[in-house]
């Protein structure tokens, strides 16, 4: 989309869309393409599939280290 239609509507100046949106392509999350007199801005989804995959294998972790604490103040850690 363009910055025109990108904030048609919003409360938000194209001035600050423009830099959020340099911030995004920066981080390799977005790019712009020049069409005539407008750049048009398009979505780089391949980055959030890499971070959510790493963000999966933290949770898995978190989820099994929670599930050995669970384990051991219910079964061995609990009153005698």
């Amino acid at each position: 989309m363009s910055i025109a239609r990108l904030t048609a509507g919003a409360s938000v100046t194209r001035q600050a869309v423009t830099k959020h949106l340099q911030v995004l392509a920066d981080a390799g999350l977005a790019r712009s393409v020049r069409l005539g007199r407008e750049s048009v801005w398009q979505l780089e989804p391949e980055p959030l599939g890499a971070a959510r995959q790493c963000l999966d294998g933290i949770s898995a972790q978190w989820d099994a280290a929670l599930g050995r604490l669970k384990s051991f103040v219910e079964h061995e850690g609990g009153p005698r």
